[in-house]
């Protein structure tokens, strides 16, 4: 007759404690517990990471162009100051566009991005100890976009200075201290954003200038 208390026997086999015949042994909690530790671990730590080590360039890095870029060298200074002259020849090209007009918020961005390019780029040439170019002033003669084709001048002028002072510290062989040879890299790499800022300004000027006359026709 039952009296009501379940068999040990039958509490074991339902909880899984001893495996039936023909089945292999159950799983452990804890076998399951580190499972799920290891999954969420994601693998095997990298023994690099504990010591403050960096890793090296392998192979795999090098065939993809995983490369640390080198640090700036005067050739490489001297190649931005070229990259930003060609960049205002192109700027004052677009300048020299026929008939074209600037709204007020573009030539307000405009004197703001070239101002700001001849500033670093003064800093620069600061830094080197080249002669500083001032802002030509020529007034409004030329047409009102003719104080922007100032400031690009005197760019042109003072990025001039500038490689000539390359070249002759080149030439004697001297050295520049790395955060030297950095802080003019970040200079020139800033004027030339703006530059290029300015250029795509213009650009678009240029682009609605010309769906203009094409309405217009």
């Amino acid at each position: 007759m039952s009296t009501g208390i379940p068999n040990p026997k039958d509490v074991t086999e339902a909880a899984g404690m001893v495996p039936r015949v023909g089945e292999g042994p159950s799983k452990e909690p804890d076998d399951q517990i580190k499972s799920f530790s290891s999954y969420m671990k994601g693998g095997q730590p990298n023994p690099l990471m504990g010591t403050g080590q960096s890793t090296q360039v392998s192979p795999f890095d090098l065939a993809h162009g995983k490369v640390p870029p080198p640090g700036p060298t005067l050739a490489s200074i001297q190649e931005q100051a070229k990259v930003a002259q060609g960049t205002m020849g192109d700027i004052s090209n677009q300048l020299n566009t026929p008939k074209l007009k600037l709204k007020q918020s573009t030539k307000y961005l405009l004197k703001n991005k070239l101002s700001s390019a001849n500033g670093h780029i003064q800093s620069a040439a600061g830094k080197l100890g080249a002669p500083i170019v001032g802002d030509e002033e020529k007034g409004e003669k030329g047409g009102p976009l003719q104080k922007f084709v100032n400031l690009v001048t005197s760019g042109q002028r003072q990025l001039d200075a500038t490689q000539q002072m390359l070249a002759q510290i080149s030439a004697k062989g001297e050295q520049m201290s790395p955060a030297d040879m950095l802080m003019l890299q970040i200079k020139l790499n800033k004027a030339q954003q703006e530059l290029e800022y300015s250029s795509l300004l213009l650009g678009k000027a240029i682009d609605d200038l010309k769906m203009m006359m094409n309405i217009q026709l």
